[in-house]
């Protein structure tokens, strides 16, 4: 399949998805349309029993009162219900059309490879796994590339090896790296401007994205912290404020046609059983529209832990240097999702460095009345981080430290070497 045919075929998946919604919304509406009805007429009933009923000539107005009323709402409700009506009528044509217009842009490919079965999301998964294996082309094919850098390790793998991509491809002036930055109450010190650095490496164009208040400010206004559940903290802080910039790329473009727009996100498949069920490549439905065919893509999705570290190491890139402070991500400093022990070693991080956050974090805590976690609140971990520091000492570490953890002695060493060449 060239990438031309399959970028056809996403969109054509896009509207027939959204067209299935369409319909979906619109039966359900219906739906409540005809109970809100029915729900008039019943009232319309129990209003002509209390007229039949009322014997003063106060309860009989009343009673008329009512029962007018409800007749009026039942003639209102019947004519949502028609209009409700009329629009699944029209949802389902559009519906059929776009599964028929999907089905003949699928059939001259179709030959030979099957979908098992399993229609349209056989169809997506198909289509989505081939273009995943056709980097240069997608990048090529691509209006606009925006990799989200965390500055974290997984972002810095992933930015190094689109880089490569991109040079390669001959589109590095299509690429956008881009940073929300949550400010100094939710990050370690020093994360946007290395974040701007390590684009810099490349030639690449840095934008940084402000988020006012960060995780506390968020935390605040809601009265309670984020959880796993609700992770508001990546939905308001973050995936809505880059909504905004890319609507902003996409019309700076100012093309005639659709814009395909690729969004890059540093994640693994070893992170997480909600990761591991992720497809390298997708289509982002949400963002998606006439204007623009907004893909997802996930370049190191399979790639290990270990291998990352490999590729910081062998190509020299800079890294934080929490990360030689044994922190396993370079998250917001007390993240909603880190396990306990992670969480301790951040206060005695905080601690080391001279940061008020295990105070303002605290504070912030007993002052809403809503704890860090179900299991634990923050000044359970600070109180803990303070007993490791009465057993151990303060937290200390070395240049190098994440790589000789992950790669070995000789590995930190190579490192240091490489670090060393790049900045003379």
């Amino acid at each position: 399949m060239d990438i031309t045919t399959g970028l056809q075929l996403l969109e054509a998946l896009r509207r027939a998805d959204q067209a299935e919604t369409n319909l979906t919304a619109s039966s359900r509406a219906a739906h409540r349309a005809v109970q809100a009805a029915a729900d008039a007429l019943t009232d319309i009933t129990h209003c002509e029993q209390q007229l039949d009923a009322a014997r003063a000539d106060e309860q009989v107005r009343a009673a008329a009162d009512l029962l007018e009323r409800a007749r009026q709402t039942y003639i209102d409700s019947g004519r949502r219900r028609r209009s409700a009506e009329n629009k699944v009528h029209r949802a389902y044509a559009a519906a059929r059309a776009a599964n028929r217009e999907l089905g003949s842009l699928y059939a001259p490919v179709a030959r030979g490879r099957g979908t098992g079965g399993r229609g349209r999301a056989a169809v997506a998964a198909s289509v989505l796994q081939e273009l995943a294996a056709m980097p240069l082309e997608l990048i090529r094919a691509a209006d606009a590339l925006a990799i989200h850098s965390s500055a974290g390790k997984d972002s810095l793998a992933m930015l190094d090896q689109l880089a490569a991509w991109a040079d390669q491809a001959g589109c590095t002036d299509k690429v956008i790296v881009v940073h929300c930055d949550l400010g100094d109450t939710s990050e370690w010190p020093g994360v946007r401007e290395l974040a701007e650095r390590q684009a810099a490496r490349y030639g690449l164009r840095f934008i940084a994205i402000d988020s006012e208040g960060g995780l506390l400010g968020l935390t605040e206004k809601r009265g309670k912290f984020p959880d796993a559940a609700r992770r508001l903290c990546t939905s308001s802080l973050k995936r809505d404020k880059a909504n905004v910039l890319l609507t902003a790329i996409v019309t700076a473009l100012g093309l005639d046609r659709q814009a395909v727009v690729i969004n890059c996100l540093g994640i693994r498949a070893a992170e997480s059983p909600a990761r591991a069920r992720k497809l390298p490549l997708a289509i982002d439905t949400r963002t998606s529209n006439s204007k623009r065919l907004v893909l997802t893509w996930h370049p190191i999705l399979e790639w290990s832990e270990t291998a990352v570290w490999e590729q910081i190491a062998t190509e020299g890139l800079e890294y934080h240097p929490a990360y030689d402070a044994l922190m396993p991500r370079l998250s917001c400093v007390f993240c909603v999702l880190a396990g306990y022990s992670v969480l301790v070693r951040a206060v005695r991080l905080c601690w080391a460095l001279k940061l008020p956050l295990p105070e303002k974090y605290t504070e912030l805590e007993a002052r809403i009345g809503h704890r860090f976690k179900d299991q634990y609140s923050l000044a359970d971990i600070v109180a803990e981080a303070a007993r490791v520091e009465a057993d151990e000492g303060p937290l200390t570490w070395s240049c190098g430290d994440a790589i000789r953890a992950h790669l070995g002695e000789a590995a930190a060493a190579d490192y240091a070497l490489r670090r060393f060449a790049l900045a003379a």
